[in-house]
């Protein structure tokens, strides 16, 4: 009940990945050679797939095989990701169960205000912070919902990811734009791009898969009130939860650089 990936298949995509990491631009047969090693090795790491859709669209920018692309600043990104995986991979994944569980089932909660910060709960663990101490204050327009939704998921998955081994997660939230970005796995937002990249990360380090579901905002109230610092609220609609929450990283630490 486990894939497999050679070690002398992970030293040999690694060493592929650091010669075109090098580069500035490199023609298109070397990047679909490439792309062939990623594609093998997203067999075994399913979360990896989300980063090799931006290599195939580069390859399409050019006809001929001996053209030349240029490794844009999200190219390298998305290279150095799979570099600083692999490089630290045993070469096995478990496999995941065969279906997916809800955030509801898995009693997963998370959720974000506009205005005043972010709170995520799971199985009587919990998590609330302002964003004044993490974003400098979003009100400012800086940051899209979207963004600021997708926000409570990463840490979420940072704090807990390791109870989630060969789970298929379903994950719940009130913001549509955020659940088309997660089961996309991209966004043009480099921001949340950020955010998507340190998600796959922890689903490629604790080996669990994920997407995600709309729900309307009543369904969510746990987390809701934690996010507007409703403790008394909170404490009422999940009255055997920790007495004290999870410190929240930082954003430098939940925000992939």
């Amino acid at each position: 009940m486990e894939a497999r990936l050679p070690t002398n298949k992970v030293e040999r995509i690694c060493e592929f990945i650091s010669k075109i990491y090098r580069k500035r631009k490199c023609t298109k047969r070397e990047l679909l050679q490439l792309l062939g090693h990623l594609n093998f090795a997203s067999r075994v790491i399913l979360p990896g797939r989300t980063f090799v859709s931006y290599l195939i669209n580069l390859s399409c920018t050019v006809n001929d095989l001996h053209h030349y692309v240029h490794l844009t600043k999200e190219c390298r990104t998305d290279l150095y990701f799979w570099l600083r995986f692999l490089s630290n991979w045993n070469g096995v994944n478990m496999f995941y169960n065969k279906d997916y569980i809800s955030s509801f089932d898995m009693e997963l909660f998370t959720d974000a205000s506009s205005t005043k910060g972010f709170g995520g709960y799971h199985k009587g663990e919990w998590f609330s912070s302002s964003w004044s101490g993490n974003l400098e204050l979003p009100d400012e327009k800086k940051y899209s919902m979207a963004f600021l939704e997708l926000y409570p998921i990463v840490v979420a998955a940072i704090l807990w990811g390791s109870k989630w081994s060969k789970k298929r997660i379903l994950f719940w939230c009130d913001n549509e734009a955020t659940v088309a970005i997660v089961k996309k796995g991209r966004s043009k937002c480099l921001q949340i791009m950020s955010l998507m990249r340190q998600l796959t990360w922890c689903a490629c380090k604790y080996n669990f898969h994920f997407s995600a579901k709309h729900v309307p905002g009543y369904e969510n109230e746990i987390s809701d009130a934690l996010s507007r610092f409703q403790m008394d609220r909170f404490r009422r609609l999940a009255p055997n939860a920790a007495l004290h929450p999870h410190q929240c990283q930082s954003s430098s630490e939940v925000m992939w650089s």
